[in-house]
């Protein structure tokens, strides 16, 4: 990661010619001139460097050393820069400091240190902030500069256009209800004739359904997927890793694009889209929970069951579902607060609901009555938020 670093930073500072390309094209193919190379690799080895004479280097904890000051005790700040300069006119040119005088090197005399090996772990004093931290914060400075060429962030934006801002804003938070529980006209000549209060409970609904129809499908896969329940012969084994890789591949597919596939699917708009995304997203996502909590069951009672000469139907019914049944409904309960959440944005890719409302009247511009559908949505989302936190707390 340094060498990377290094050998941008050299491109990005003193390689201006190459930067008519733009730097996302740059982290996968590393173009240097001929007289870059050479301030690359200096460039790391002085960072080999700085490792090493500031701090304890990879190579010093292999061999088991450490530097010291001569008369005792990890050496002084101003040693250990001294002992950095001195080493770049003894270690660089071929070692010669280190040859001439392999018992103690130059750079250790003319610094006041030695190597010695060093002391056990409990013995050793711990500084506050180590050269392994300290090299954490420079790659993270180093990802984040990164990050902010590669992404072309301005922030001056939000100061250049604070004003169209403020404009929404104000718009915003003086909303329009004239359409809560009358059917917006435009709807109407486009054949939804529904107000945002209809839109509300259609939205609602959608999330219902696609919890209810995600947990029914979700429960039985979910035993399928338990590692100590199929994990007794090569046949489970198989279906155990199918089922789980089927809930890891279906569950990191987003919901949006889930809507966007069945909005194609049933046509664009409908909210039996946004339902069968949300289902097929729920079934892999709580088929992953049901099945980790299924795994983490007490195996006492298994063992019992089973003692007695019981099936793997009645281990499940008697020694399994009494464990699980509150956490398979708080999870459940948790799910359809997601799905509430999510019902609100999958309109923008087609996936019907209240949404409808909510990015035809942000695309008119009439900020008033999007403010009026974004506090519906709010107290919808808000509401579901304390139900189901109450039922979560009642079921666990």
């Amino acid at each position: 990661m340094i060498w990377g670093y290094v050998a941008y930073g050299v491109m990005y500072l003193l390689n201006k010619y190459w930067w008519t390309v733009p730097l996302e094209r740059f982290y996968s193919t590393l173009s240097l001139p001929s007289w870059g190379w050479p301030l690359t690799i200096l460039g790391t080895l002085e960072m080999a460097v700085l490792c090493r004479n500031l701090g304890r280097s990879l190579g010093l904890r292999a061999f088991g050393l450490e530097v010291w000051g001569a008369e005792g005790g990890p050496p002084r700040v101003g040693q250990r820069l001294i002992r950095l300069l001195a080493w770049h006119f003894s270690g660089l040119p071929f070692g010669v400091g280190v040859l001439v005088s392999p018992q103690r090197a130059w750079h250790d005399l003319v610094a006041g240190t030695v190597l010695q090996p060093s002391p056990p772990q409990a013995a050793r004093r711990r500084a506050w902030l180590s050269q392994w931290g300290l090299m954490a914060l420079l790659l993270l400075g180093l990802t984040i500069w990164l990050g902010w060429l590669i992404v072309h962030i301005d922030i001056g934006v939000l100061f250049r256009r604070g004003e169209e801002g403020l404009r929404i804003w104000r718009e915003m938070l003086r909303p329009d209800f004239r359409y809560f529980a009358v059917p917006d006209p435009v709807f109407e000549l486009r054949n939804l004739p529904y107000s945002i209060l209809d839109m509300a409970v259609v939205t609602l609904f959608m999330a219902l359904l696609a919890t209810v129809l995600g947990a029914l499908v979700a429960f039985p896969l979910s035993f399928l997927g338990a590692r100590n329940i199929m994990g007794f012969s090569p046949v489970g084994w198989g279906v155990y890793f199918l089922m789980r890789g089927f809930f890891n591949v279906f569950r990191s597919i987003d919901t949006m694009l889930w809507a966007v596939i069945f909005a194609v699917w049933v046509l664009w708009g409908r909210p039996l889209a946004g339902v069968l995304a949300l289902t097929v997203h729920t079934v892999a996502a709580l088929g992953k929970l049901y099945s980790e909590q299924v795994e983490g069951i007490d195996p006492g009672p298994v063992e019992a069951v089973v003692a007695a000469g019981g099936s793997r139907l009645e281990v499940i019914r008697y020694a399994v579902l009494p464990q699980i049944a509150p956490a398979y409904w708080a999870f459940t309960m948790y799910r359809w607060d997601i799905n509430v959440r999510m019902s609100t944005v999958i309109a923008l890719v087609g996936g019907g609901g209240i949404g409808d409302l909510l990015f035809y009247y942000k695309n008119e511009g009439d900020w008033a009555k999007v403010g009026a559908v974004v506090m519906v949505i709010v107290a919808i989302v808000w509401a579901m938020d304390y139900i189901s936190g109450r039922l979560r707390e009642r079921i666990t």
